[in-house]
């Protein structure tokens, strides 16, 4: 992995996309419909706002249907623009949790081919709290990337220097978590609380990048394909180390599991935008070294190593 890794060095924007929440990201001003309203009712909102579509909200604001523009040019076609959408609409709408990270709705909005997703209140429910594009995630990223930039430059003036002494006595204990299944709204907790960790040690910015990459992915693999499990990130010999082990089926076949785009996703997990069979590679590619263990009966151990780069060892 380490030699792919050094011609491709991983950026910025890979580790936002991972952190940064739909929530942080989306317009909470949803221009919506009733069921009641007509075709060209919303052709007109629609060219009056230049947007591509509109969720169709009951009374409690549950999404029920979503009108987008390629709708209301077929009602155009066949003549029913000016009746009801009710008998029209799409009532299968693509939709994603406003705690998931960003990178789960870019996966969302390619795999589906869609200009905008509504966002829920949470993955279990209907009620909607705002819109997010694509054009949305640009623009906090720009956000957020300006703001790191303005950070930097205060350290730098400060130019201050983590000394080896004080790294050693941070890592004494090791990081452990609990991981529990389907709890997406947690999602990404583990990868941020250790980069925060890496980032007390001095560690570079690009070595804690692949850090948080493969936190996120071993976490997300937990989430999604097991009944919950546990993970563990020590520092030792100058290597992070990441454990993962879950209690889920197992991994029936390891050396398949890790060609990218294979995967073993229900059709539940997909729905939610997940599942592209690229989790475990992503893995692979950001770490050193990869083991990982798998039984039908015990579920799934995995340890991932990344150097730390540090000149001394930390022991």
């Amino acid at each position: 992995m380490s030699a792919n890794y050094s011609k491709e060095k991983l950026t910025l924007v890979n580790e936002l996309i991972y952190q940064i929440k739909v929530k942080e990201a989306m317009s909470r001003k949803v221009i919506s419909f009733k069921e009641n309203a007509t075709f060209r009712e919303i052709q007109l909102k629609l060219k009056e706002k230049k947007i591509s579509g509109v969720p169709i909200l009951d009374d409690k604001k549950n999404i029920v249907g979503i009108i987008s523009i390629d709708d209301v040019i077929t009602a155009f076609d066949k003549s029913y623009v000016d009746k009801k959408i009710s008998d029209y609409m799409s009532r299968e709408v693509i939709t994603i949790p406003r705690n998931f990270s960003v990178v789960s709705a870019i996966n969302r909005l390619e795999k589906f081919k869609v200009g905008r997703l509504p966002v829920t209140e949470s993955s279990n429910s209907k009620k909607i709290v705002g819109m997010i594009t694509l054009s949305d995630i640009l623009n906090r990223l720009l956000v957020v990337v300006q703001s790191i930039a303005e950070k930097v430059e205060d350290k730098e003036i400060k130019n201050t220097q983590i000394s080896h002494d004080l790294i050693k006595s941070i890592v004494k204990k090791p990081l452990r978590f609990e991981v529990k299944g389907d709890d997406f709204d947690n999602a990404g907790r583990v990868a941020s609380i250790t980069k925060k960790y890496f980032q007390k040690l001095g560690i570079s910015k690009d070595i804690i990048r692949r850090i948080a990459i493969v936190c996120y992915e071993a976490e997300m693999n937990i989430c999604l394909h097991s009944l919950g499990g546990s993970m563990i990130i020590e520092v030792n010999n100058n290597n992070a180390v990441i454990y993962a082990h879950d209690k889920g089926p197992g991994i029936p076949d390891v050396k398949l599991a890790l060609k990218p785009g294979f995967t073993t996703a229900s059709e539940k997990i997909r729905a939610l935008g997940f599942g592209a069979g690229m989790g475990l590679p992503n893995i692979k590619r950001y770490a050193e070294k990869l083991e990982i263990k798998s039984s039908l009966k015990t579920g799934t151990e995995l340890k991932a190593i990344i150097n730390l780069g540090v000149k001394n060892e930390i022991k």
